[in-house]
């Protein structure tokens, strides 16, 4: 008998959680914070071109996708770990923008980015956040296949002065990882040629070179 009573006092619990929409926790969502949206900004005016040239390379490279990451650059405008659930520092907010990659010869392309994408704002009542254009990088793969090694190539530290100054990146890569390497999906950002072992000679590697230039206004 106690046996049944228990058997029956659960019934009710099954045929709600039977009963609930896919996804839909009985925990009290509501409590979770919503996700914040930043804006875009309508009228960005520091333009540039960058240049993007793949010489000695293995192969080609099918799949690629260039993006231009935007960060909040002052946190002092976020809350602070006391307004925060659990005591924590909120995040620093980051957006990364896909950029068309215009194709101008076989190995050469170019894509127009804005330092000023994103829309500085007042997103929590302690003064307006500031964004900065901190990177640009380009995934790239053989063919897409997800095995594939993803090689990396970016213009990292891309604020400023350093965007303004259009200093020619240079990028260098093993040829040993294409398509391939011994990990999948393994990602491959590249290095500077002096981080590469001396016994590493010149013909094992290729480079991804960025040469960046200002856009003229109108």
């Amino acid at each position: 008998m106690l046996l049944f009573r228990f058997a029956a006092s659960l019934l009710p619990m099954l045929l709600l959680a039977a009963c609930s929409p896919p996804g839909l926790s009985t925990s009290a969502s509501s409590t979770q914070t919503p996700k914040r949206s930043y804006r875009v900004n309508p009228a960005p005016s520091q333009t540039y071109r960058i240049r993007m040239v793949i010489e000695g390379a293995p192969g080609p490279f099918l799949w690629k996708l260039a993006l231009a990451q935007y960060d909040v650059i002052n946190p002092e405008c976020l809350r602070p770990p006391k307004d925060n659930p659990g005591g924590r520092s909120s995040p620093i907010p980051t957006q990364s923008i896909e950029v068309p990659l215009k194709q101008l010869s076989e190995n050469e392309y170019e894509a127009v980015i804005h330092a000023d994408h994103m829309l500085d704002e007042d997103y929590t009542g302690r003064g307006v956040c500031r964004w900065a254009l901190v990177q640009f990088y380009v995934p790239m793969k053989a063919t897409g296949a997800h095995e594939e090694t993803r090689f990396i190539p970016s213009i990292p530290e891309l604020g400023e002065p350093k965007i303004s100054m259009l200093q020619t990146e240079v990028v260098y890569f093993n040829k040993n990882g294409y398509p391939r390497g011994m990990m999948e999906d393994f990602p491959d950002t590249g290095a500077p040629r002096h981080r590469f072992a001396d016994w590493v000679r010149d013909e094992d590697l290729f480079t991804v070179t960025f040469i960046p230039t200002q856009e003229v206004q109108p």
